[in-house]
């Protein structure tokens, strides 16, 4: 029986642009799964608000986008986030998670919130910063509305975790992430809390290439398959 597993993207990405490389369907019928996508509140094609305190619950929003019958997620940054905060709410929500591009920085702001917001707001992107620039065209793909991505930016501040919160986690957890994300050290800092954690670094990998390396796809559906 093939098994379903949820693909959470990232802030500005979408299912389609996240996880359509040939690797992540190859890695999945490998080992018997299927991926079942969403596109996180705010992302994508279909209409989305653009008023802040719509995303107020990032993961309870996308909670009611999954299917009951998904039991085993993979995640990239904000949808590991969200999928990590679905775990604390109700611990045993997930038999085993893939968490890609978390790390410290769970527990932090995310970076360059209000430059990117403005950005995609005012079109201005000539004059921005490197970093924002980077982070304009990694959205691009995902073909979302801009004014929607800026409203999940300055979103109120959500999820937060807190170690007592990731100590009660049941699932099953790996992290993985590339040598070169210095956003997510240290890394302990977050698998410490959670029973039975374990981490995974890829060497020479950043940030947002993480879901392009073959290897976390392979890793992923490793982890997810073992035992079946």
């Amino acid at each position: 029986m093939t098994t379903r597993v949820l693909l959470a993207h990232g802030w500005g990405g979408s299912f389609d642009a996240t996880y359509s490389g040939a690797h992540w369907n190859e890695a999945f019928q490998a080992a018997g799964l299927a991926m079942a996508g969403i596109d996180l509140p705010g992302h994508g094609r279909s209409p989305a608000s653009h008023d802040p305190e719509e995303y107020a619950d990032l993961a309870g929003a996308a909670d009611r986008t999954i299917s009951n019958d998904i039991v085993d997620a993979v995640g990239f940054s904000l949808g590991s986030k969200l999928l990590l905060e679905l775990e604390c709410r109700t611990p045993g929500r997930f038999r085993r998670l893939v968490l890609g591009g978390v790390g410290a920085n769970v527990f932090a702001p995310e970076r360059g919130v209000e430059a990117v917001a403005e950005v995609l707001e005012s079109g201005a992107v000539d004059d921005a910063p490197d970093m924002v620039k980077m982070m304009i065209r990694y959205a691009a793909p995902s073909r979302s509305d801009p004014l929607a991505l800026a409203a999940v930016l300055r979103r109120p501040p959500n999820p937060a975790f807190t170690p007592e919160r990731l100590s009660k986690i049941r699932a099953e957890i790996l992290i993985i992430n590339g040598s070169n994300d210095k956003g997510v050290v240290p890394v302990e800092e977050l698998a410490q809390p959670i029973p039975g954690c374990k981490v995974m670094t890829l060497e020479g990998t950043g940030h947002i290439d993480l879901p392009d390396d073959p290897r976390f796809a392979s890793a992923a559906a490793g982890f997810l398959s073992a035992d079946q």
